[in-house]
This record gives structure tokens, C-alpha cells and sequence, in this order.
């Protein structure tokens, strides 16, 4: 740490309220500061996105084959769901883990789907429908989980750690 860093670390700890000096001396330590109880509704809210696109992949498979004429609008409307189910996950969790926990689940089951079975069924067929609501869908998705912005400041991900400012 320089001197530039040390300083902002004193400041930082001197706009802190009384008794905030614990939590702050173990987010600098290396942790984050949670408490447990923050850990358990968080982690309670992934498995709630994961059941989401678990159960939108599931109704979804069974629902992408209604067609109006030979247009699949039932899978089009559905890919548009799916984007914007992994955009507000990742909006509502504030971060691309909470867009693309939902995307993975609702991928997982939809290829699952479309395999066929011993004997012989499968419930997304390799019609029309089916590939509009696969391909489309996975391609929302990822594209939904790319825009959500990273939580934290430009280049953290890389050299994990805060970026510097320059001030």
C-alpha cells in the first residue's frame, strides 16, 4: 500500500460512525464484512433465481410449439422473457452472477429437454420453434448477462483488487 492509499484508508475510517471501526478493520483484513445473516439471504436468493429459470426453462419447453400460422411467436415472446429474466436478476442482485445463475438453470433444463429419451420423445422438437426458442434463447441470455454492469470499479476482476483513482 503507498501513501496515497494509506490516506485514503485514514479517511475512510474517519468518516466511519462509532463503533464501525471493527467491520472496517475485516473489510480491510480481507473479508468482506458480511454477517452470516446477509450470507443466508443471499445465498436464498440464488437458489430462488436458479428455481426461476429452472421452472421458466420446464413451462417454457412444453409452451415454445404454439405457433400463430408458421410464425413461432410463442418461442419469440419466450426469448424475450428469458432476457429479460437473467437482466433483472442481475439488476435486482447487482451484479452478472445474479443474471447468470437463472440463464445457466434455464440453458441446463432447456438442453435437457431437447434430448430425446429412450423412447423416443423428446419435448423440444428440431423445428422451427424449437431452435428460435434454444439458439435464441441462449443468445439473449448471454447477451443479458454482458450488459449488466460489475459491481465493483473498472479492472477489479483483473487485478483483484479496487482500481486507483486519480484525485
Amino acid at each position: 500500500m503507498d501513501e496515497d492509499d494509506e490516506a485514503r484508508v485514514s479517511l475512510a475510517k474517519d468518516d466511519l460512525p462509532a463503533g464501525a471501526g471493527a467491520s472496517a478493520a475485516g473489510a480491510e483484513a480481507g473479508g468482506r464484512g458480511e454477517s452470516p445473516l446477509t450470507a443466508v439471504v443471499s445465498g436464498a436468493a440464488y437458489a430462488a433465481l436458479a428455481l426461476l429459470g429452472g421452472v421458466f426453462g420446464l413451462v417454457g419447453s412444453y409452451a415454445q410449439q404454439w405457433t400463430a400460422g408458421k410464425v413461432p411467436v410463442t418461442s419469440i415472446v419466450l426469448v424475450l422473457l428469458v432476457y429479460a429474466m437473467a437482466r433483472l436478476a442481475g439488476w435486482g442482485m447487482g451484479g452478472k452472477i445474479g443474471a447468470a445463475v437463472p440463464a445457466v438453470v434455464w440453458g441446463v433444463v432447456v438442453i435437457v429437454m431437447s434430448m430425446q429419451r429412450a423412447e423416443g420423445d423428446l419435448v423440444v422438437p428440431g423445428t422451427l420453434a424449437g431452435y428460435v426458442y434454444i439458439v435464441g434463447g441462449m443468445v439473449a441470455a448471454g447477451i443479458a448477462v454482458a450488459r449488466v454492469p460489475s459491481p465493483g470499479p473498472a479492472g477489479q476482476w483483473l487485478t483483484g483488487r479496487a482500481a486507483r483513482t486519480r484525485g
